[in-house]
């Protein structure tokens, strides 16, 4: 169900930006490359799912999603790593995840990956 509200955001969004532009195909020529962060999408298959149905009956009905997940991020303020951490090492549902560091072992805030990191849109 997450991944059905985000879909509904990001196809408003694309709908609304090719309505500004008019003449921008959609169909199979428009391709959609989206970044999330990994806290936003619980399941990709079921991100890929609900853009297809979200997606019938508009411009985009037949074009491509090309997904890309970020992963989470820790910047550790006891001793300075900042990087991604491993899938599954945060609860996308936890509001505040902190992590454990994987140089020094404090726990640290999370960073990134709550939501759409960019949306590009390009035709062939």
């Amino acid at each position: 169900m997450h991944e059905y509200s985000l879909m509904q955001n990001v196809i408003a969004t694309i709908l609304e930006e090719m309505q500004k532009s008019e003449g921008c195909p959609g169909g199979p020529a428009l391709t959609v490359d989206l970044k999330v962060g990994a806290l936003a999408v619980h399941s990709e298959e079921a991100t890929r799912q609900a853009y297809e149905v979200l997606a019938k009956g508009t411009p985009l009905e037949n074009s491509r999603l090309h997904l890309t997940v970020l992963p989470v991020a820790l910047a550790c303020p006891q001793c300075g790593f900042e990087g991604p951490l491993p899938p599954e090492t945060v609860d996308p549902h936890d509001l505040s995840p902190l992590a454990q560091c994987p140089r020094c072992g404090a726990a640290a805030p999370v960073t990134g990956s709550r939501g759409v990191e960019s949306i590009e849109l390009s035709w062939d």
